[in-house]
């Protein structure tokens, strides 16, 4: 480990098993950890990948991941940055600064949400717990989250993997992302990272720091993340989602969180407590991508809202209930693929793969998995 401080050296984790950091609890050990706790962290521990020719992997929740069992011969950097600033719709000036963990009601609280007016400009970090967001928008009245309840991970992973549900997208309310771009060095892969900017959460400017970083920062409008279903562009080019800023209309309190309570009844039907897996495993396919010929032959039932939930091509090859020793397709749910104990990525990756197998030959339906793999082949 050269050309480092070593306060740095001291800080990071050799041989971590990375079933540790996933809601899977699957995952070999980890050469090299590091949980970035400032945007100075950050930037030291991907100065510390290049400087040493690692592969490195930025991580949020881990909520959405499979890991080899062999695990990743790099260096893992965990964003442990959060926080939200508010600021006013209208005049765009920030002027509600606040910790985003629930905080006990207040006289300040209450002034908050009296404040909310027509709506309000959110500027959050990439690192936020995306259940941090949503309580904190529907404590204070801020309408366009409140169906996301439930949804693990952070903010950055959402944004990463534009998630959504019950008909609300996170990219809906996105103004402006700001990250940070590695220009050159050594492997690099994303998986929703995220960092700090300042204590004072004001936005840079483009820049690049020094000729030594090797990192841009830049600021993006929503029209250049490239989002689309379940899709942005920072899956291809290689960013760190640093921070983002959401514009949301005002809502009634009560009304907001009594819809995100009815919401997570449903969640918790299908994601009980305490249930170890990373989410839908397999995409749903949007109709209008599909050739002709492979559309007509999609009983017109299984298609809803111009998708085709990908659980219900996986129900019709009978993947419903079926196992390969601790890992297990759920019973009541053909595209949620779950630990039951013991059970190993190996097992998951085979288990997958054969059912992505059926439903290529009977639909000629490729399936696109929602989950990253991290040191695993593709499935085709």
């Amino acid at each position: 480990m050269n050309g480092l401080d070593s306060k740095f050296k001291e800080k990071i984790v050799k041989d971590l098993p990375f079933s540790n950091l996933t809601t899977l609890k699957i995952g070999g050990p980890i050469k090299y950890f590091f949980e970035a706790k400032t945007e100075d962290e950050l930037i030291e521990a991907v100065k510390f990948a290049q400087k040493n020719s690692l592969p490195y992997l930025v991580i949020g929740g881990g909520s959405n991941l499979l890991v080899s069992d062999k695990g990743y011969d790099g260096l893992v950097i965990k964003n442990s940055i959060t926080g939200i600033a508010r600021g006013d719709s209208e005049e765009r000036s920030w002027r509600v600064p606040a910790a985003i963990r629930q905080r006990p009601e207040s006289e300040d609280t209450r002034r908050e949400t009296e404040l909310a007016g027509p709506g309000a400009i959110l500027k959050v970090k990439g690192g936020t717990v995306l259940q941090d967001l949503v309580d904190y928008s529907i404590k204070n009245g801020l309408s366009g989250l409140q169906k996301m309840t439930g949804i693990p991970g952070t903010i950055a992973g959402a944004v990463y993997g534009n998630a959504g549900a019950y008909g609300q997208t996170i990219s809906d309310h996105i103004v402006k992302v700001t990250i940070l771009k590695p220009t050159t060095g050594s492997s690099f892969n994303l998986i929703g990272g995220s960092s700090q900017i300042d204590s004072r959460w004001s936005l840079p400017r483009t820049s690049i720091r020094d000729g030594n970083d090797n990192t841009e920062i830049k600021t993006l409008t929503k029209d250049a993340c490239g989002f689309d279903y379940r899709h942005s562009s920072f899956k291809e080019n290689k960013s760190i989602i640093l921070e983002v800023i959401f514009e949301l209309e005002q809502g009634n309190p009560k009304t907001l969180k009594k819809e995100s309570e009815e919401i997570l009844e449903k969640r918790l039907v299908k994601y009980p407590k305490g249930i170890k897996c990373p989410g839908s495993f397999f995409m749903n396919i949007v109709t209008e991508n599909l050739p002709k010929d492979v559309l007509e032959k999609i009983p017109q039932n299984m298609i809803m809202y111009g998708k085709i939930p990908a659980g219900a091509l996986l129900e019709e090859v009978g993947a419903k209930g079926d196992s390969i020793d601790g890992i297990e397709i759920a019973p009541y749910h053909a595209n949620l693929f779950v630990n039951k104990g013991g059970g190993k990525a190996e097992d998951f990756y085979n288990l997958a793969k054969k059912y992505f197998q059926k439903v290529k030959e009977k639909f000629g339906i490729t399936l696109e998995p929602e989950v990253q793999l991290i040191n695993l082949p593709a499935l085709n």
